[in-house]
């Protein structure tokens, strides 16, 4: 009788190396695609916390200040105004060719004026309802300052408005003969932040508001212009007007000229206060175009997995099918 022994199963014991290499670039293909796509989204979430983060502090602000004593505040807010009487007309310069003297006396002097809270080196806090944008105030035009937020621009008015308190029926003080002026200055285009990215979408007649030492005041957009870096006679007072001067780079990302709003104070309604309970964070366009990009190449990668998985399936079902039937047999 001749001995019959079953021919090992060549196909069982050393499953095909193509599969495995297959196996093996399908995974690192996946891993590529997924280090792409960290790549990718890294603008989108890194702007949109730093977004968060900013926003956060204009708020904490306004609850940190709710909890200075009210004597603190209006000695603060008196003499914010009596360093405006003693500022005289003059020309501040370019927020960003002109550079201050951050060690002389005055500058640290300066440093002083609205400096109520402890737990944050703001001096106020800025809200443009029209463009969601809630920002903190912080003294001087640093590039350190404007990383974070809004700089005043040293040698304007402190953004308390005019001197005198709102009448009975909420009408605001007269401008004093040679008028205020505080200018305030945000990036455009900075990495990894909003900021004033959206200011160039202001209109005629949008409101802006300014919370400092326990006030609030409303402004309205009366004039928008581009000018030269040297043209800085817009960042003057005009007499008898209250005025407040945004100020930041256009166009976005060359960055050769300045879009300077300015808007005069008006009469603010009570309950316009509810625009400092905060604005949320604003999406570019931009940013939906990159999540768009981001969730196409989520689908195509399922889809191309699950064809593979198929394929994957399709291969093994015969085998171990012809595996079973070797061994009834």
């Amino acid at each position: 009788m001749t001995d019959k022994s079953p021919t090992p199963n060549t196909t069982d014991a050393n499953p095909p190396r193509k599969d495995k290499k297959l196996n093996s670039n399908a995974i690192i293909a996946v891993v590529l695609i997924l280090a792409g796509l960290g790549v990718l989204l890294y603008p989108v979430l890194a702007t949109q916390w730093n977004n968060y983060q900013q926003s956060r502090a204009a708020e904490a602000y306004s609850q940190l200040e709710k909890g200075v004593p009210p004597e603190v505040l209006n000695k603060a807010w008196e003499e914010a105004q009596q360093y405006n009487a003693d500022l005289g007309d003059i020309d501040p310069g370019d927020a960003w060719t002109s550079a201050d003297d951050e060690s002389s006396p005055a500058y640290q002097r300066y440093l002083n004026y609205l400096s109520v809270l402890n737990e944050t080196e703001a001096m106020g806090r800025i809200v443009l309802p029209s463009i969601k944008s809630d920002l903190p105030i912080f003294h001087g035009t640093s590039d350190r300052v404007l990383a974070r937020g809004v700089g005043h621009l040293y040698g304007t008015d402190l953004p308390v408005g005019a001197p005198g308190e709102l009448g009975e029926d909420g009408t605001i003080p007269p401008a004093p003969p040679e008028g205020r002026l505080s200018a305030l200055s945000a990036h455009t285009g900075i990495q990894n932040a909003t900021l004033w990215d959206n200011l160039n979408q202001i209109k005629k007649g949008d409101p802006v508001y300014v919370a400092a030492a326990g006030e609030k005041l409303k402004y309205e957009v009366r004039d928008i212009e581009i000018v030269t870096p040297d043209k800085t006679s817009l960042l003057r007072r005009t007499p008898n007007k209250d005025l407040v001067t945004l100020i930041t780079c256009t166009p976005y990302g060359i960055n050769t000229h300045r879009l300077i709003i300015t808007a005069e104070r008006v009469p603010m309604d009570p309950q316009e206060e509810s625009v400092f309970v905060g604005q949320g964070t604003t999406w570019q366009w931009w940013m939906w175009a990159i999540l768009a990009a981001a969730a196409i190449i989520v689908l195509l990668l399922v889809r191309w997995w699950r064809k593979n998985f198929r394929k994957q399936e399709d291969k093994e079902g015969p085998a171990t099918s012809g595996t079973g039937d070797t061994a009834e047999s």
